[in-house]
């Protein structure tokens, strides 16, 4: 795993990357807590619409009731996803909502990158792990 080692330890840009062979959740937890990373596995496997991938995302980050589901309000509450050392966030059964609705996939890769670019927010990693169609953003390996 020294791609992930140089990601936790700040030699690789936090960002949303493709991990088509990533090892299972548990391993990656205790790379990223051994670092001092929070680590976050959000599970989408029965999800195929926007409303089911929204959901999700906001019972997997605990976001307030009012969480406005549309990915305006996705972007606004990942804001207030924060660690002064980094977030880690496992991204698996992402393929059958790719699969069957391509733009919201893509939307939400969109919120998840523009997250991780924001600095001053602390770093923030999205793997999306696993096999499925081809996604436009690097490879993790």
């Amino acid at each position: 795993m020294p791609e992930l080692a140089r990601l936790l330890a700040g030699e690789r840009a936090p960002g949303v990357y493709w991990w088509p062979v990533a090892p299972g959740a548990e391993k990656l937890r205790v790379e990223a807590e051994d670092a001092g990373w929070r680590f976050v596995e959000l599970d989408t496997t029965m999800v195929v619409d926007k409303a089911g991938l929204l959901d999700a995302i906001a019972t997997t980050f605990g976001f307030p009731a009012y969480f406005g589901r549309t990915f305006d309000a996705l972007a606004d509450c990942l804001s207030d996803v924060r660690d002064e050392i980094g977030v880690l966030v496992l991204w698996e059964g992402w393929a059958a909502l790719a699969e069957l609705n391509p733009q919201t996939a893509g939307l939400a890769l969109e919120v998840f990158g523009e997250r991780a670019a924001e600095k001053r927010w602390g770093p923030f990693a999205v793997l999306v792990a696993g096999l499925g169609p081809e996604l436009d953003i690097p490879t993790f390996e």
